[in-house]
């Protein structure tokens, strides 16, 4: 049986047309009311397709952030303000946790927002420390990677710049994140690809072990995932801290139960 999370249903409207956010960030909704629950979130530069849309709303299904990914976007509501049909191709990828956008290329400039982990924007011009968006604003080179740059960083190390971030359900980073968005961000900041629900990486992601448990393991329960960053300390994001954080690997398990499963890279 096919996911309705990421599957558009049958039959349904034919694809009107690619459409990109323009928001650092912005819901997407099961429901065209802003009193329906947050699904997920997506990110300023990636692609949405709209099959449907009224005045206040469309209605489509996401694309993944990681480049040549094959696997199925969120279906769902946007806010039509927080997309447009004006299509960029992305030069490079924010690393930063938030990345300032400055108004010029000088870091003491007005900053005109911030683009969260993961943002995909195009770059008209290079200088030796900033790249020149298509709006004309600036973004400093540290806090971006070039889409032809090689990764160096392994995803353990890119969760764990989370810490400390709020508990946000259905959150992917630019106000905070839920338990199975850490683990797709850090892996999509680490060039791997993964779903969006913690059931969907459980299915997906590794193969299950048993015994001594090793750094980048992740541990499922129902409805929850955690990251090893040791053989004894998990980090994760969860509604008891209110936030990501790392604890003894123990105390988890003594509060939530036995997880499910361990699955390892």
């Amino acid at each position: 049986m096919s996911d309705p999370r990421i599957t558009l249903p049958t039959p349904h409207p034919k694809t009107m047309f690619q459409g990109q956010i323009i928001r650092p960030s912005t819901t997407l909704y099961d429901n065209k009311s802003l009193r329906s629950g947050q699904q997920t979130e997506l990110l300023f530069g990636q692609r949405f397709s709209v099959h449907a849309q009224s005045r206040l709303w469309v209605w489509g299904q996401a694309y993944p952030l990681v480049k040549n990914s094959q696997r199925a976007g969120y279906v769902g509501y946007v806010s039509r303000k927080a997309i447009s049909q004006a299509l960029t191709s992305a030069t490079h990828t924010v690393i930063a946790l938030r990345a300032p956008v400055f108004s010029a290329a000088n870091i003491k400039s007005r900053i005109r927002m911030a683009l969260p982990m993961n943002s995909l924007v195009h770059a008209i011009e290079e200088t030796d420390d900033f790249i020149k968006l298509s709006t004309e604003h600036f973004i400093h080179k540290k806090h971006v990677r070039s889409q032809a740059a090689a990764i160096g960083e392994d995803f353990v190390s890119v969760a764990l710049k989370f810490i400390g971030a709020p508990y946000v359900w259905g959150g992917t980073g630019m106000m905070g994140v839920d338990c199975s968005g850490l683990v797709q961000m850090a892996f999509c900041a680490a060039g791997k690809d993964a779903p969006r629900d913690a059931d969907m990486q459980e299915a997906a992601l590794g193969e299950t072990v048993a015994g001594a448990l090793k750094r980048g393991d992740l541990i499922f329960w129902p409805g929850h995932v955690g990251i090893m960053t040791d053989s004894e300390t998990l980090l994760h994001a969860n509604a008891f801290h209110m936030a990501t954080a790392q604890e003894p690997y123990a105390d988890a398990v003594a509060r939530i139960g036995t997880p499910r499963s361990i699955k390892r890279l």
